[in-house]
């Protein structure tokens, strides 16, 4: 499965170099300049949530419980609660200017694990890209910080995790929450883009680090005729 983010990447034009490296490259920079749109690759048991039209939050996280919860009468209050708060966070992702939003509910033997990836633009103030990566990193405080360079671009991320039991201010149980941001620039995309991914599976921090890298560095750019 994989969700698109629409581009209007700058023209890439080839080098003149003849060597198999420069072809390659100027291959590789050709397909990007003709990208129409880039996406993510997700493993099954993820669904993504269109923001573009907001009327239509509502109608795809129905359908994504149903999906995944059914339609038994014994399991009406289950998918009354995920609709609930998938909608609310679908909601809320499009109101910040959310590109898009994927849940996601993995079976893990007869545990489910779940949570939620939201996909937005990252305004960037005037300034090169160390002053860019700086003043992410400075918005970071508390969190495990790591960077990563690509071969088109780079990726930063930032890790985060609440206690294990917790309560909110009314001293109500909370779920704990393991919470991973990675921003990234991409050569072609005409964008830098903040990808945040939620858990309540933080004894699984290292599995679920996993798989969150391996899905930002899925992104890549799609052309269509």
């Amino acid at each position: 499965m994989s969700t698109e983010l629409e581009t209007s990447g700058p023209d890439l034009g080839a080098g003149s170099d003849d060597g198999p490296a420069d072809l390659q490259a100027a291959a590789a920079a050709s397909f990007r300049a003709a990208a129409t749109s880039w996406a993510f690759v997700y493993p099954h048991g993820w669904w993504t949530v269109p923001l573009a039209d907001p009327a239509q939050i509502d109608g795809a996280v129905r359908k994504i419980v149903v999906g995944r919860l059914g339609r038994r009468d014994d399991r009406a209050r289950a998918r009354r609660e995920a609709r609930e708060y998938l909608a609310q966070a679908a909601h809320g992702a499009a109101e910040e200017g959310g590109l898009s939003l994927a849940v996601f509910s993995m079976d893990v033997g007869d545990v489910a694990i779940t949570g939620t990836m939201g996909v937005f633009p990252y305004q960037v103030t005037e300034g090169g890209r160390d002053e860019l990566i700086a003043s992410i990193t400075g918005s970071t405080s508390g969190a495990d910080v790591d960077k990563q360079k690509l071969d088109d671009g780079w990726v930063l991320r930032a890790v985060r995790q609440s206690e294990i039991e917790r309560t909110d201010p009314e001293g109500n149980p909370m779920l704990p929450e393991l919470r991973a941001d990675y921003w990234t620039e991409r050569r072609g995309l005409d964008k830098i883009l903040q990808v945040s991914f939620t858990t309540p599976f933080v004894p699984l921090r290292e599995a679920m680090l996993e798989l969150f890298d391996a899905i930002v560095l899925s992104l890549h750019p799609v052309v269509r005729g």
